[in-house]
């Protein structure tokens, strides 16, 4: 009996031996066992991949603060005028001519028209009153009064603008020519049995350098 027993204790030993030197081989808790310097146990961690990368956040970050464009708008620029030429004349079967070479437009001419005047006078009776006979005096534009202003391209010989007040209906008008465009400028003026009065303007920027473009 004792023989029985002092086997099995035997067996339960080696068995038990067998076990323990079985757990010192096993990784504990993603750790494995190594023999130290010391004698003792040491652990080495896990090798973690290299799947994910670091990255600036974005969410997180402040916006950038951009200012909200606006619309220039430029304003006209107002241009001075200056005069550049005033006269009037009496123009019997007379042709003025004036050069002008215009850098910055616009050129205006500004004209003062008087034709001559004929009177006819005659008697008639009144619309009014008694139906008295009176003595009436109409005035009319003299029919041989006429008057052509003609800007001609220098450059070219072509005739830019023409402007014929051959018919006059009364004794006083005024008109202006406005020349837009930049250019060599030959204004003739042409009339009979009529007094003219004309101004030329043009910008300020035109007279720069002691030139004033009278050619």
């Amino acid at each position: 009996m004792n023989r029985q027993v002092l086997l099995l204790a035997a067996v339960l030993s080696i068995i038990l031996v067998l076990a323990c030197a079985g757990c010192s081989e096993l990784p504990i808790d993603g750790l494995e066992v190594g023999s130290g310097g010391d004698g003792g146990a040491t652990t080495t961690p896990t090798a973690t991949p290299n799947w994910v990368k670091e990255a600036t956040p974005i969410r997180t970050q402040e916006p950038a603060v951009t200012a909200s464009p606006t619309e220039t708008i430029s304003e006209p620029e107002i241009l001075n005028y200056t005069g550049i030429y005033s006269n009037k004349v009496y123009l019997l079967y007379d042709v003025i001519a004036l050069n002008y070479d215009l850098k910055v437009p616009a050129m205006v001419i500004d004209l003062d028209i008087e034709p001559d005047m004929y009177s006819n006078t005659n008697r008639r009776y009144s619309d009014f009153g008694t139906k008295k006979l009176i003595t009436v005096t109409d005035y009319y534009p003299d029919p041989r009064a006429d008057l052509i202003v003609t800007i001609i391209d220098r450059d070219t010989g072509e005739v830019i603008e023409e402007n014929d007040f051959a018919q006059f209906t009364r004794e006083h008008q005024k008109h202006t020519i406005t020349l837009r465009y930049p250019g060599a400028y030959q204004i003739e003026i042409t009339g009979n049995n009529v007094e003219l009065g004309i101004t030329i303007s043009v910008p300020e920027a035109n007279l720069v350098d002691g030139d004033d473009g009278w050619g």
